[in-house]
C-alpha cells in the first residue's frame, strides 16, 4: 500500500491530508477516540467491498433496493458532511479498486468478543482475511497450526499452557494447563484468564494467516489495538514474533498504548534496525478535527529554524501562514508531552495545559535506551506486593527511581506560552489581524519558548521531538 486518503469519512471531513505510506511498514499512535478506526474501516472497504457488500438488505424492488443501497453505504459518511465520502488507496477510489493481486488480513481485537468457547474456524470469520474457504482450509492445516502455536507458546514461556484443536467437534480449541491441572474446551473464559486467552487467539490467527499466504500476492497484516490485556513481557515476544515471521508483510500497527508505540519503535530503531522500512505517526484530535503527525523526512519536517528564517520576511500576507505554523509546532510538542505523561488524550489544548500545570511531579525513567513511565512503575508496585514480602522500602526505592521534579522549567515555559497562545497564536491562526498589534518581536519571543520546550522534552526524555 502506498498511499490513503480519506474525505467525509466517518471521523473525517476535510482536515485529513493523505496520507503518504510509500510501501513501508507503519506504527500510528493514537488515543481512543482519535480516528484510528476511521483510517482501519477505510481500509477494510477498499480490500473487502464485496463482503462488505453481501450485508446489504435486499428490498423488494430495484427503486427499494437503490435507496435501501445508497443509505446502507451513506452511514460511513460523516454525520456533519453534506457530499458523499471518498477512500482511495494509491489514488484509486475505493469502487474501483482492484485487490485481487493483494492478500490483505485485519485483525481487531474488540471485534472478536471472546466468550465461552474458541473455535478456529469462527474466529477466523470474525477477522478480515483472504481466505476464500475456511472450512476446508480449518481442515488441512488445523494439525499444523495446532503444533505451531504449542511450540510459540513454549518460546514465550508459557511452558504450562498447551492446546488441542478438536477437529471432530467443530475445530473447538481445549485448552490445558499443566500447572493448575486445568483441561477444557467449554466455557473456557471461567477457567483461563484474559491475558492467556488473547495470546492463545492472537496465536491462532496469526499462524493461521501464515498457512494461508500466497507467494504471488502483496501481503499486508493490519493490527488494531491487538494486545488488549497482553501481559508486559508477551507484548515483547509477540512484536518480536512478527516483526522476524512476518518480514515478507507490509504491517500496519494501530494502538492507543503510548508503551507499547515506544516498545516498537525501540525494537525497530535499536534491536532489528530496520528504521528505513518503517514510518511512524501520532494521531491526534485537536479543536473537534483530526490531525495526524508523521515523523518526516528532514526536508519536510516542521523544524523551529525554518519558522525562524521565515520570520526575517514576515509581512501581513504571510502572518496567517506563521500563526498557523507556530501553533501547530505548539501543539504537536504539548501532545508528544502529554504522551509521555498519560495525560490529555482527547482533550483540547486548554484542558491538556491544565492537566501538566497542575502536576508537581512526573514518572519516567531511562533504561538503556527504553524509555518506561507510570504504566512500568504500577506493574513493579504489583510484583512488590504480590511478592509476599512487601518492605515499605522496596515500594519507596521503585517510586524515587521514577520520580522526576523535572516540570518547574516546562511549567514556567507553557506559562508564557499559553499567553501568546491567546494573542500570537491564537489570533493569527485565524488571521484576526486588526485585533492586536502584532510585531517580530513577540513572533520571537514565541519561537524561543517553542524553542526551550522543545529543547527540555529531549533532555527529558532522550528522544528527538519531531
Amino acid at each position: 500500500m502506498e498511499s490513503l486518503y480519506l474525505k467525509n469519512f466517518k471521523a473525517y471531513r476535510d482536515e485529513f491530508e493523505k496520507l503518504n505510506v510509500n510501501k513501508k511498514n507503519f506504527l500510528l499512535y493514537g488515543e481512543n477516540g482519535s480516528g484510528k478506526s476511521s483510517l482501519y474501516e477505510a481500509i477494510k472497504i477498499t480490500f473487502f467491498r464485496e463482503k462488505i457488500a453481501e450485508n446489504i438488505p435486499m428490498a423488494t424492488t430495484p427503486e427499494e433496493q437503490s435507496m435501501t443501497t445508497d443509505s446502507f453505504w451513506n452511514s460511513y459518511k460523516n454525520n456533519k458532511a453534506t457530499e458523499p465520502f471518498e477512500v482511495t488507496i494509491n489514488d484509486i477510489s475505493y469502487r474501483d479498486f482492484d485487490a485481487t493481486s493483494y492478500q490483505l488480513f485485519m485483525i481487531a481485537m474488540d471485534k472478536l468478543c471472546i466468550k465461552g468457547t474458541l473455535q478456529l474456524d469462527k474466529l477466523l470469520t470474525k477477522i478480515d482475511v483472504n481466505i476464500d474457504d475456511i472450512g476446508a482450509f480449518c481442515s488441512a492445516h488445523f494439525s499444523e497450526i495446532e503444533s505451531t502455536v504449542n511450540l510459540k507458546l513454549a518460546e514465550f514461556h508459557e511452558e504450562n499452557i498447551t492446546i488441542v484443536i478438536d477437529n471432530e467437534d467443530d475445530y473447538k480449541i481445549k485448552i490445558h494447563d499443566t500447572v493448575r491441572n486445568l483441561e477444557f474446551k467449554e466455557n473456557v473464559t471461567h477457567y483461563f484468564n484474559e491475558a492467556k486467552l488473547n495470546l492463545i487467539v492472537l496465536l491462532l490467527l496469526l499462524e493461521s494467516i501464515k498457512k494461508s499466504q500466497q507467494s504471488d500476492k502483496t501481503k499486508i497484516l493490519v493490527l488494531d489495538d491487538f494486545i488488549t490485556s497482553l501481559d508486559v513481557s508477551n507484548r515483547t515476544f509477540l512484536m518480536r514474533y512478527i516483526l522476524e515471521d512476518f518480514s515478507e508483510f507490509q504491517i500496519l500497527i494501530l494502538t492507543h498504548n503510548v508503551y507499547f508505540y515506544n516498545l516498537i519503535m525501540y525494537l525497530v530503531n535499536d534491536i532489528y534496525k530496520t528504521k528505513a522500512k518503517w514510518q511512524f505517526a501520532n494521531l491526534y484530535e485537536i479543536g473537534n478535527e483530526h490531525k495526524i503527525y508523521i515523523n518526516p523526512s528532514k526536508k519536510k519536517r516542521l523544524e523551529l529554524d525554518t519558522l525562524a528564517t521565515k520570520l526575517e520576511s514576515l509581512t501581513e500576507a504571510t502572518i496567517e501562514t506563521s500563526g498557523n505554523e507556530f501553533r501547530q509546532k505548539f501543539e504537536i510538542l504539548l501532545y508528544e508531552f502529554s504522551k509521555i505523561l498519560m495525560v490529555g488524550g482527547v482533550e483540547d489544548t486548554k484542558n491538556i495545559l491544565n492537566n501538566i500545570m497542575t502536576k508537581n511531579k512526573i514518572y519516567l525513567f531511562k533504561d538503556g535506551n527504553q524509555l518506561k513511565g507510570s504504566l512500568e512503575l504500577l506493574e513493579e508496585l504489583e510484583k512488590i506486593i504480590n511478592s509476599g514480602t512487601t518492605n515499605i522500602q522496596d515500594v519507596k526505592t521503585a517510586i524515587d527511581k521514577y520520580s522526576h521534579d523535572n516540570l518547574t522549567m516546562i511549567k514556567t515555559i507553557l506559562r508564557d506560552l499559553k499567553l501568546y497562545q491567546k494573542v500570537h497564536l491564537h489570533h493569527l491562526s485565524h488571521g484576526h489581524i486588526d485585533e492586536i498589534n502584532f510585531s517580530i518581536k513577540e513572533a520571537n519571543a514565541t519561537l524561543n519558548l517553542l524553542k526551550k520546550l522543545e529543547t527540555n522534552i529531549k533532555d527529558l526524555t532522550g528522544n528527538s521531538v519531531n
